[in-house]
């Protein structure tokens, strides 16, 4: 069981590093598929918790590396939510300006 539950946490870790690569690279849909997957491990990894095996040296090695590379996924995912927001509040200031000139060019005629 715990080599299953050891397995399972690195798909656990893999898939957060992919997570975060496909942030950067900004591929939302990929990256939603990773989050959909690890949601279904995570449910996996509840069923097959062993405190034992987290008490170990090596089991908290494992969840460090886990916290070290989400707290990385986070940080990108917040950058490429203020990316996208930044993104959207340009393209509805340019939409606000075609706008205006529109109905200027409108009453002009």
């Amino acid at each position: 069981m715990v080599t299953e539950l050891y397995a399972k946490w690195q798909d656990y870790l893999f898939l957060t590093r992919e997570m975060k690569k496909f942030l950067f690279k900004q591929d939302l849909d990929i990256f939603l598929s990773l989050v959909e997957q690890r949601e279904s491990l995570q449910v996996t990894l509840e069923k097959l918790a062993d405190n034992d095996y987290y008490a170990s040296p090596e089991g908290k090695d494992l969840l460090l590396q886990v916290q070290q590379e989400n707290k990385k996924m986070m940080t990108q995912f917040h950058i490429a939510f203020n990316r996208l927001k930044k993104q959207e509040n340009v393209s509805h200031a340019y939409e606000g300006r075609l706008n205006v000139a529109g109905s200027f060019i409108n009453d002009k005629t």
